[in-house]
């Protein structure tokens, strides 16, 4: 649940030395497991890139510096670090765990966002900056370990890196403050969206002209979306820089610049910020995320981007919103479409070690609307991209007002504008957040499409080689046709992955090992004319047992040959055979879990054991029979032979019949021994034995006497 609550801070000053260079970005339903809520008087900003000359972009991170961080301590640790490259060693890591971010777990749980991905299309993020980063993939997988995200690297196909060429090589010429920022939009949007792929496409230089080459190269490399941590103050001559950015039915994510209104707060140019201020992209600005009482909340980051486009006109979505008119803008484009964490006091953690003027490398905190850009294409990718809208912000401006989907950010201000709504929150639409902040993924599809009332539900056994049931949720707006996605979420992850052509209203689950302990849920999307909707999860099964048999249990645990036994345990449902000892039973398989077998002739005390396909399990305890004939002997005879019977429960009453023709006199030897004579009449067959005192029954033998 999210809150409304005031945050403000005083803007510490950014140390202007060139050696100071770091990146930035911040995220933000459970108890966040880091504070993330960092002390003023412990840090100071700083700014990741300098600010840019015209004609070219910024990276717009931020990044916490601890101030018992003097300039002499970075001049010392630039001048070891150098040493270092030099020599040809990797440098050394400052901090080695985390600094108390907001984490993965807490961005999905403040924006409440599933793991795993709309649909089994594979949605591509590309990640569009300048310069390289010759340890992106490494960090990131220190990123991943740390916080138990699923592996993404170039050798499992997920991560990618090409110049702005698309190849591979040759890759630009490495920058610190920029290798800092690409480590911020990696590990956010693989943080969001841990099914999507990663494209990383590293610009030439921070010129507008190489970094929209950069961006035409990652959506002719198949990216879904495309995420632009950059910016500068507006220029007339923008409209010539703005083609790559134009690509109909792909999300382009931007962010809104990090000096307030108008880039008021950085000095300079006041302008609003390009590419943020093109129509055709997804403007994203920024929020303070809090944690309080139980819930989340946004406000306004006090330097989030906004301001009014002098270059380019408002596009119909959004100028026609109710309010729109109270910015002030006049025709004119309004930055910003959509808002996430970007202060970096309420920042994220971000591992990364590339040397940058002498910063420390490893774990920081970073903020900066550099990370609420790669949030928000991390949300498009887990709601499977643009969905056929040629200019998906429309969909989210379609969304305003729908509290269940957007979190309306109403209070804070990022600047000074009179009476008007481009530099302060306000109910509805405004500058610094535009429609808000997304929660869930409803606000990425149209809402005239079918939405979630309750959840689809599974039923069946979950036990390898059982067949699971969806029955589906209830929907509004009348759905006239469902998919279903079935999802593995193992036990070892957090992370639950689509199961490839697993798209039916059932599903068998497979044998193979990584099904067992693992969680199964289903996916569902409804879709009436309108397009589909946001899909509804079903809650996670129990976990899947192994089809191997197990018996944990039989009752009763005595009987007479006859009697019914019934068996408990697991992956009973394939069973071929039951055994008391050596005495194969007639049995009943009642379900995976249960059979109910009849107790044998010949029944000995031994073990039950049951066989199935995959294996034999044999029970712990031990059957033993109550009244049961064993063997006898002679096998043979005519009329007149004295046969030795063998068993157990046998009493002084007992009497026999061979064949059902009873014997011509009885001799009670013991418990588990009778004589009995072969009368006139017997015919080859069993030889029963009858008890009228207990233990009662009757009871045969599981051979045949052959009568001569």
């Amino acid at each position: 649940m999210f809150i409304t609550g005031a945050h403000h801070h005083v803007r510490g000053a950014r140390l202007a030395l060139s050696i100071l260079s770091a990146g930035a970005l911040v995220l933000g339903v459970a108890a966040p497991t880091a504070s993330a809520s960092l002390s003023h008087s412990a840090y100071r900003e700083e700014n990741t890139c300098n600010a840019p000359r015209p004609g070219t972009a910024g990276c717009l991170g931020i990044r916490l510096i601890s101030t018992s961080i003097t300039s002499a301590d970075l001049h010392a640790a630039a001048k070891r670090q150098t040493a270092e490259v030099n020599s040809g060693a990797s440098p050394a890591v400052s901090n080695k765990t985390p600094l108390g971010g907001f984490r993965p777990q807490d961005l999905h749980n403040a924006y409440s966002l599933p793991t795993e991905s709309v649909g089994s299309a594979v949605q591509t993020i590309a990640l569009v900056d300048a310069y390289n980063d010759p340890t992106a993939e490494a960090d990131l997988a220190v990123y991943d370990k740390e916080f138990k995200l699923p592996a993404c690297t170039s050798s499992n196909g997920c991560f990618r890196k090409l110049n702005q060429e698309g190849k591979t090589s040759p890759l630009p010429a490495t920058e610190g403050g920029w290798a800092t920022e690409i480590s911020l939009d990696v590990q956010m949007a693989h943080a969001i969206c841990q099914t999507c792929h990663l494209l990383l496409v590293e610009a030439q230089n921070s010129s507008f002209a190489a970094l929209g080459a950069a961006v035409n190269a990652a959506v002719k490399a198949g990216a879904t979306v495309v995420s632009n941590s950059y910016g500068g103050a507006e220029e007339a001559n923008d409209v010539n820089y703005n083609s790559p950015y134009d690509h109909p039915g792909v999300v382009i994510t931007v962010s809104s610049g990090d000096c307030g209104y108008f880039n008021e707060s950085c000095g300079g140019a006041e302008a609003a910020n390009y590419p943020a201020s093109s129509p055709d992209v997804v403007a994203v600005g920024g929020t303070s995320l809090t944690y309080n009482g139980g819930s989340w909340g946004s406000t306004v980051w006090n330097d989030g981007g906004s301001g009014c486009s002098t270059v380019f006109s408002a596009p119909l979505w959004q100028s026609e919103v109710a309010h729109f008119s109270e910015t002030e803008c006049d025709s004119g484009r309004s930055v910003a479409d959509v808002a996430a964490n970007a202060d970096p006091y309420t920042g994220v953690d971000v591992y990364d070690t590339t040397p940058n003027g002498g910063n420390p490398t490893g774990w920081g905190v970073w903020g900066g609307t550099s990370e609420a850009s790669p949030i928000v294409a991390g949300e498009f990718g887990l709601a499977g991209g643009a969905h056929g809208v040629q200019y998906p912000a429309q969909t989210l401006y379609a969304n305003l007002g729908n509290s269940s989907d957007l979190y309306d950010v109403s209070s804070g201000s990022n600047g000074s504008c009179s009476g008007a709504t481009a530099c302060k929150a306000r109910s509805g639409y405004d500058g610094p957040t535009g429609v808000g902040s997304p929660v869930g993924l409803g606000a990425f599809f149209s809402p005239s499409a079918p939405a979630s009332t309750s959840l689809p539900t599974i039923s069946g056994t979950t036990e390898q080689g059982q067949t699971l049931t969806v029955t589906h949720g209830s929907w509004s707006n009348s759905p006239t046709t469902y998919t279903e996605q079935w999802s593995l979420c193992p036990a070892s992850s957090s992370t639950c992955s689509a199961i490839s052509g697993a798209t039916a209203a059932t599903f068998k689950i497979p044998t193979t090992s990584n099904y067992v302990g693992a969680t199964i849920r289903v996916q569902e999307t409804a879709s009436n004319g309108a397009g589909a909707g946001a899909p509804a999860r079903s809650e996670a099964t129990s976990a899947v047992i192994s089809d191997l048999p197990t018996i944990a249990a039989f009752t009763p645990t005595t009987g007479i040959t006859g009697s019914k036994v019934t068996l408990t345990g697991t992956g009973l449902s394939k069973a071929s055979a039951v055994h008391f000892g050596s005495a194969k039973a007639t049995f009943t398989v009642v379900s995976s879990t249960q059979i109910e077998a009849t107790v044998p002739n010949g029944a000995p005390s031994a073990a039950i054991t049951v066989t199935t396909p995959a294996a034999t399990a044999t029970s712990k305890g031990v059957f033993k029979p109550t009244l049961s004939v064993a063997s006898f002997t002679p096998a043979s005879g005519a009329v007149g032979k004295v046969v030795t019977i063998t068993g157990v429960g046998f009493t002084k009453t007992s009497t026999v019949s061979f064949n059902g023709t009873a014997a011509t006199s009885v001799t009670y030897v013991s418990a588990t021994k009778l004589k009995a004579t072969v009368p006139s009449g017997a015919t080859t067959g069993s030889i029963s034995v009858t008890n009228t005192a207990a233990p009662v029954g009757t009871v045969s033998s599981l051979a045949h006497f052959m009568a001569t």
